[in-house]
């Protein structure tokens, strides 16, 4: 699916019994776009990159990331990435509503 800041692609989803679900998604950002600064009720994440270097925003501090990194964003927890070159990551995401409207965004560009 094309988006603002690049594209990405569903890779597979699962309910589990408990009322837990996961949506796995492969994401790319083109350089010197990024994704809203944002935070989720009712999900965690993890990002594992796989390609690239971009600007990790969490919790109002920031840093580089490039692959081989492994992020781990908790529920209600504050989070963006820019991109700096081409960047590839795959997200997990971990909840009960694993949803669009779930999103709260802080900052659309930052």
């Amino acid at each position: 699916e094309e988006r603002r800041w690049g594209t990405y692609r569903v890779l597979d989803r699962t309910s589990g019994s408990d009322g837990m679900h996961s949506l796995t998604k492969n994401l790319f950002l083109k350089p010197g776009h990024n994704i809203s600064y944002q935070l989720h009720h009712h999900r965690q994440e993890v990002w594992t990159f796989v390609d690239g270097i971009g600007r990790l925003r969490l919790d109002d501090e920031e840093r580089i990331v490039r692959a081989g990194d492994v992020i781990h964003i908790q529920r209600e927890q504050k989070h963006g990435l820019k991109a700096i070159t081409p960047l590839t990551f795959i997200e997990v995401q971990i909840g009960t509503d694993l949803v669009e409207e779930d999103i709260v965004r802080l900052e659309m560009n930052w």
